[in-house]
């Protein structure tokens, strides 16, 4: 279902958008701590606010690659979850209202495409990132060695 207002993000040439009431803070980036056994696209871990939260690096997470721009942290609302994004830049706040069109997309990751005066959208379907993420740390975590504590 899409939210009344947008959060309009890039990576690469591409334009993505979150529900707004899924961000909680948009950041500068800051110093990641590492993040044993994490996926590659796992920057490590920063403090938000005291809690740690986990660092992903949106555009290598979608086989873009590493970007070496600075970019920006789009932090989760940590009542979903203790993660921030880092994308490319981050645009605007769209109204639901400045949608002229959207059809369904096969990716399950994007919840929509979406035409709008900015251009195509594609809206991230949070609760599929976030299950995804979990599984590839579930497949990532160290096996406990049989018979061990």
């Amino acid at each position: 279902m899409i939210a009344e207002r947008l959060l309009v993000f890039s990576v690469g040439r591409e334009l993505f958008a979150l529900n707004l009431t899924e961000v909680c803070e948009v950041m500068e980036p800051q110093q990641s701590y590492p993040f044993a056994g994490a996926p590659p696209y796992y920057l490590g871990l920063i403090n938000f606010h005291g809690n740690l939260t986990a660092l992903l690096d949106f555009a290598q997470y979608l086989g873009a690659g590493s970007r070496p721009l600075p970019g920006k942290l789009l932090v989760i609302d940590t009542k979903l979850a203790h993660l921030a994004l880092k994308v490319d830049a981050v645009g605007s706040i769209i109204d639901a209202q400045s949608i002229t069109g959207a059809t369904r997309s096969d990716d399950p990751l994007i919840e929509a495409l979406l035409e709008t005066p900015q251009g195509h959208l594609r809206l991230v379907r949070l609760e599929t990132l976030l299950s995804s993420l979990e599984e590839d740390l579930r497949a990532a975590a160290p096996k406990s060695a049989p018979g061990g504590n």
